[in-house]
C-alpha cells in the first residue's frame, strides 16, 4: 500500500477555520471598542478638568 497524504476537503477546512476566524474577529472588535472607550473617556475628562476647580462638576 502506498502511504498517501489525504487532502482535507473544503467542508472540513471551513468547519475548522470558521470558529478561529470568528474568535479572532470578536477579539479585534472588542479590543477596538475598549481602546475607543478609553480615548473617549480621556478626552471627556480633559475637556472638563478645568471646571473641577470652580465646583461645576
Amino acid at each position: 500500500m502506498k502511504n498517501e497524504m489525504h487532502r482535507p476537503d473544503a467542508r472540513t477546512m471551513i468547519r475548522t477555520a470558521a470558529p478561529i476566524v470568528t474568535a479572532l474577529f470578536l477579539f479585534l472588535v472588542s479590543a477596538g471598542y475598549i481602546a475607543y472607550r478609553m480615548i473617549s473617556n480621556y478626552n471627556y475628562n480633559e475637556r472638563w478638568k478645568d471646571y473641577d476647580e470652580c465646583g461645576l462638576s
